[in-house]
């Protein structure tokens, strides 16, 4: 198993737009793994109230508008789009099906009333 360096992933109100539809409040900046991964681990501080989304992105321009994260879910035998339930953070994430994405963001549900540090971690077999 091979697990990557742990990054930042930070939610910055302040930051400038970056892409089409962008809202800062709810966006982290574009994070790279550093390589394509299987699975990803994310440890949330404490946040204003959100359920948490992991979007992808095929290349690294901070542009390009990232795609909401899909996986299968087999107890309803359909493709759902990757979220936590809304809560005040304080947690560690294991995302089991990442897909082999090198770029991602974090989307949190509700606006952030301040900046938000996430700490996020590749993991592949």
């Amino acid at each position: 198993m091979l697990i990557g360096s742990w990054l930042d992933c930070l939610i910055d109100i302040d930051r400038a737009t970056e892409f089409t539809g962008d809202d800062v409040d709810l966006y982290s900046k574009l994070i790279d793994l550093g390589r394509e991964y299987e699975r990803l681990l994310i440890l949330v501080p404490t946040i204003t109230s959100a359920a948490l989304s992991i979007y992808v992105q095929e290349v690294a321009a901070v542009a390009t508008v990232p795609k909401q994260l899909n996986y299968y879910k087999p107890e309803a035998a359909a493709h759902v789009a990757w979220a936590t339930t809304a809560g005040t953070g304080a947690i560690a994430i294991s995302c089991e099906s990442l897909g082999g994405y090198r770029y991602v963001r974090i989307y949190s549900g509700a606006n952030q009333a301040a900046d938000r540090t996430l700490r996020i971690c590749g993991v592949r077999s």
